[in-house]
């Protein structure tokens, strides 16, 4: 049911699908894809997270896309490790590029530059919207069918927390809808769920430094 790399379906729940606006902050938009990265690594089994959320490598085998093999390839080659926190702000300075040419090269977003008062702007339009849609009606599919749950849809689920994009899903009141999405992170394993809350913690402390 899955067909999108985590940080990809991030990207396009996070981004406004008439304007290629983001919804949030762009950092905190950054550190939520820099995360999903660090997801898709955990999840093709390249590394792994532990309960203190310091990221360890244990397969230096690239997983075939520049945006995940160049986050691996810089942790692999660090001898120290660091915690989830550190790497997302480290990666979320080139991440957005990345997985926005991901996108463009599988024909899923066209990218628009504007400029305006001498700033160039940059938009990453969806050249179709059913697409871009796919990921949030899946979430919407899983809360009502628990039992189809999936580790990458759950780690969406919990990546969505933690950066605060639980409103896309409009419908129920909020707390509702962040009750079932904490249910579908329920399913994750601890990697995963250490991942998550690094990525929290993150955009957490953009919060406190007034970084929104």
């Amino acid at each position: 049911m899955v067909t999108l790399p985590l940080a990809d379906e991030i990207f396009l729940v996070g981004h406004d699908e008439d304007s290629g606006k983001p919804l949030i902050s762009d950092l905190a938009l950054d550190t939520a894809l820099a995360g999903a990265i660090l997801g898709e690594l955990v999840l093709a089994d390249r590394i792994s997270v532990t309960d203190q959320t310091l990221v360890l490598p244990h397969n230096a085998t690239p997983v075939g896309n520049e945006a995940a093999d160049l986050a691996l390839s810089e942790i692999v080659q660090q001898p120290e490790r660091y915690p989830v926190r550190a790497w997302s702000e480290h990666l979320r300075e080139a991440v957005r590029a990345l997985v926005g040419a991901r996108l463009e090269r599988a024909g899923m977003v066209e990218r628009v530059e504007s400029r305006v008062m001498l700033r160039t702007t940059v938009r990453y339009l969806p050249r179709n919207r059913v697409s871009a849609a796919a990921a949030e009606a899946r979430i919407r599919y899983m809360m009502d069918n628990p039992a189809a749950l999936d580790e990458q849809t759950a780690a969406l689920a919990g990546l969505m927390l933690a950066s605060n994009l639980e409103f896309v899903m409009g419908g129920a009141s909020a707390r509702e809808v962040r009750e079932r999405l904490t249910d579908m992170t329920g399913v994750l394993r601890p990697d995963l769920r250490s991942l998550v809350a690094g990525i929290e913690s993150a955009v957490a402390a953009l919060v406190l430094s007034g970084r929104r």
